[in-house]
C-alpha cells in the first residue's frame, strides 16, 4: 500500500509565548480542519493508506472521523501517548519501521525537532500549527497533503522535490546526545521550569542553523546579524553580553527585545561549538538539559536532517506531467 504517516502535536501553538507575547493560540477546531484538508490531499495525490497517530487529544481521529470522499485506508499506530514529544519521536520511529513513503507533520519546530529524533532521514511536509514557526512551511494544507500522496505514490521521485534539512548535533561529556533543527541556546538558570523562552537577558550563547530574515523566534537574533536561510551550508554563532552592540529582534509573535551583544561569527559545517555550564539548554526554542558548573556540551552543525518535500515544487511537477489531466474529458 501507499503509506502516508499523520503526526500532529495537541499542544503546539498553546505555551506560555502565545500568553505573554501578541499572539492567539491555535485551537482544536483549527488543527483538526487543517489535519482534515491535508489527508485529502494525500488521497488525491495517490495515497491508498494513512498511518496515523492518534493523540492524546485525538486531534486526527477527529479529523478523519467523517468519510473524506476518496477511497483510502485508516490506520492507528500502536502505540499509547503519554501527550510529550516523546509520543511524536516513537510514532516517527513506527513510521520509518512501517515505509511510510512520506509524513505531515503538524506543529512547529519542537514538533518537528521531536519527529526528527525518531527518525532523522523522515522525508515530510511539515505544515506550521506552532508558536515558532522557523523549520514548517507556511502553506495550504491541502498542497501539503497532495505533495506526501504523489512522492509516496512514486508518481514524483523524491530526490526532485525534497531538500536535506541542517541538524545542529549536540553531544555532552557524559556521552548523552541530541539535536536541533533551528538553533541551540545556553541560558542563566538550572532548572527546565515552562521549558518556553521569552526572557532574552537569560540567553548566554546560542547556535543557529535557520536564521531567516523573515521569521520569528530566537533565531531573528541570528538573522539580524548574518542572514542565513535553510539553503545556505552554514549557521550563526552569537555570543550575547557586552561590547559588541546590540541587536533588536522579533523574539516572538508580536514580541520584539533588544539583545547586548559579545561577539558572532558565521558557523561553518563540522566546526564544533563549546558550551558551558551552568545553565540550562534550549532547543528549538525550548528548554531541555540542564547543564550543571564543570559539565559541557558540544555543537556542530551538518546537513543530514530529514527530507523536507517542497509542496510548490511537488505541484509544478505534477502539472507538467499532467498527472491531473485526463483526456478527451
Amino acid at each position: 500500500m501507499t503509506t502516508v504517516g499523520i503526526i500532529a502535536s495537541p499542544s503546539a501553538g498553546k505555551d506560555v509565548r502565545r500568553l505573554v507575547a501578541n499572539a492567539g493560540s491555535v485551537g482544536d477546531v483549527d488543527k483538526i480542519a487543517i489535519i482534515r484538508r491535508a489527508a485529502i490531499g494525500a488521497a488525491e495525490g495517490g495515497a491508498t493508506r494513512l498511518l496515523i497517530l492518534d493523540d492524546n487529544r485525538h486531534l486526527v481521529a477527529r479529523a478523519l472521523q467523517r468519510a473524506l470522499g476518496v477511497d483510502i485506508t485508516i490506520e492507528t499506530i500502536d502505540l499509547e501517548t503519554m501527550g510529550t514529544g516523546r509520543d511524536s519521536s516513537r510514532a516517527a520511529a513506527a513510521l520509518a519501521k512501517a515505509d511510510a513513503g512520506a509524513v505531515l507533520v503538524f506543529g512547529g519546530d519542537g514538533t518537528c525537532r521531536d519527529v526528527a529524533k525518531g527518525w532523522l532521514d523522515a522525508p515530510m511536509v511539515p505544515l506550521a500549527v506552532g508558536t515558532n514557526n522557523v523549520f514548517p512551511l507556511h502553506i495550504e494544507a491541502t498542497l501539503g497533503g497532495l505533495a506526501c500522496g504523489l512522492v509516496a505514490s512514486g508518481q514524483i521521485e523524491l530526490d526532485d522535490v525534497a531538500s536535506r534539512s541542517k541538524v545542529i548535533h549536540v553531544v555532552f561529556d557524559h556521552d548523552e546526545a541530541d539535536l536541533a533543527l533551528v538553533d541551540v541556546a545556553l541560558v542563566a538558570g538550572d532548572f527546565i521550569g515552562s521549558r518556553a523562552i521569552w526572557h532574552t537577558e537569560d540567553i548566554r550563547a546560542a547556535v543557529f542553523a535557520i536564521a531567516d530574515p523573515a521569521s520569528v523566534g530566537l533565531s531573528a537574533i541570528g538573522a539580524a546579524l548574518i542572514p542565513t536561510t535553510r539553503d545556505d551550508d552554514s549557521g550563526v554563532f552569537v555570543l550575547m553580553g557586552e561590547g559588541g552592540g546590540a541587536v533588536r529582534a522579533p523574539i516572538a509573535p508580536g514580541t520584539y527585545a533588544w539583545v547586548g551583544l559579545a561577539d558572532y561569527d558565521e558557523l561553518v559545517f563540522d566546526e564544533p561549538v563549546e558550551f558551558k555550564g551552568p545553565g540550562v539548554l534550549a532547543f528549538d526554542g525550548e528548554r531541555d538539559h540542564v547543564l550543571t558548573a564543570g559539565r559541557q556540551a558540544i555543537l556542530t552543525l551538518r546537513r543530514d536532517g530529514p527530507l523536507v518535500i517542497d509542496p510548490v515544487r511537488a505541484a509544478r511537477i505534477a502539472a507538467s506531467k499532467k498527472i491531473f489531466h485526463q483526456e478527451g474529458a
